[in-house]
C-alpha cells in the first residue's frame, strides 16, 4: 500500500490541536499520519518553532506533508520553519482549520496524492455550513463529474436514514465513492451533491427519518449504489 501524505496541525492551543487530531482519526483513517504542534514549549498558548519542525518530521512518511495553521503567529512561525528548511513536498495550505483538516484527511485516506490532499483542504473554504457550496461552479470537475461514456448503466436506490448523517459516515461515503468510476450523486431535500467530498456530503443536512437517494451512471453503477446505500442504511 502506498504511503499517505501527512497532515500537521499547528495551533495556539495544544488542546485544540489534539482534539482536532482525535476527530480526524475518527472520521478518516489511522493510516493517515496526523501530527500536532500546539502551544509553546512551556505549555502556554502560542506557537513553537521546534514543535512545528518536529511535527513535520513526525508526519512525513515519504509522500509529503501539508501544514494547516489556525491563525496569526502559527502561520508566521511555520513560514520561518519552511524558509529555514525549504522542501517542495511540505506545503503550507491556506484553508479553514477544522473543515480543511477534515477534507484533507478523508482525501488522503482515499489514496490521493499530496497535491490533491492540499487542494481538498483549500476547497473546504467554499462549503457552507448551513447548506450549499460557493465553489459549485468554480471547482474543476473531478472524474465523477464527467459524463459517463463507457456504459449506459444506471442504478438508483432510496434509503431512509436511521440516524442523522454526521461526520463519520460522511467520511466513509466520501472514501468509498472515490473508488468508483461512475458518476455518483446523492439527493436529499431537493439538493444534489457529489459524494466524493466529506463536507459536501455533510452539507446535505440529512436527518434521521429522511430519505436519501443514491444515483449512479457508468460501468460500475450497480456496485457504487449498493456500497453507498449500505453505508447510509447503517448510520447510527
Amino acid at each position: 500500500m502506498n504511503q499517505s501524505p501527512g497532515i500537521v496541525l499547528v495551533s495556539h492551543s495544544a488542546n485544540l490541536a489534539a482534539g482536532l487530531r482525535e476527530l480526524l482519526t475518527q472520521i478518516a483513517s489511522d493510516r493517515v499520519p496526523v501530527a500536532i504542534a500546539g502551544g509553546t514549549d512551556d505549555g502556554e498558548l502560542g506557537t513553537s518553532y521546534e514543535r512545528i519542525a518536529a511535527a513535520i518530521a513526525e508526519a512525513d512518511r515519504g509522500a509529503g506533508v501539508i501544514v494547516l495553521p489556525d491563525l496569526g503567529s502559527s502561520v508566521l512561525t511555520t513560514l520561518t520553519v519552511l524558509e529555514d528548511d525549504p522542501r517542495p513536498d511540505v506545503l503550507l495550505v491556506d484553508a479553514p482549520f477544522v473543515e480543511g483538516a477534515v477534507a484533507a484527511a478523508v482525501t488522503a485516506a482515499a489514496g490521493a496524492d499530496l497535491a490533491a490532499v492540499a487542494e481538498a483542504a483549500r476547497q473546504a473554504r467554499g462549503i457552507a455550513k448551513l447548506g450549499g457550496s460557493e465553489l459549485e461552479d468554480a471547482v474543476p470537475p473531478t472524474p465523477q463529474d464527467a459524463p459517463a461514456t463507457n456504459s449506459a448503466e444506471t442504478a438508483t436506490s432510496e434509503v431512509t436514514l436511521p440516524a442523522t448523517l454526521h461526520a463519520r459516515p460522511a467520511g466513509r461515503l466520501a472514501q468509498e465513492a472515490a473508488k468508483f468510476t461512475s458518476t455518483i450523486r446523492l439527493e436529499y431535500g431537493g439538493k444534489t451533491v457529489n459524494p466524493t467530498g466529506v463536507l459536501t456530503v455533510m452539507s446535505l443536512g440529512a436527518t434521521a427519518g429522511g430519505t436519501v437517494t443514491v444515483h449512479a451512471e457508468g460501468p460500475d453503477a450497480d456496485a457504487a449504489v449498493e456500497t453507498l446505500a449500505a453505508i447510509l442504511a447503517e448510520v447510527e
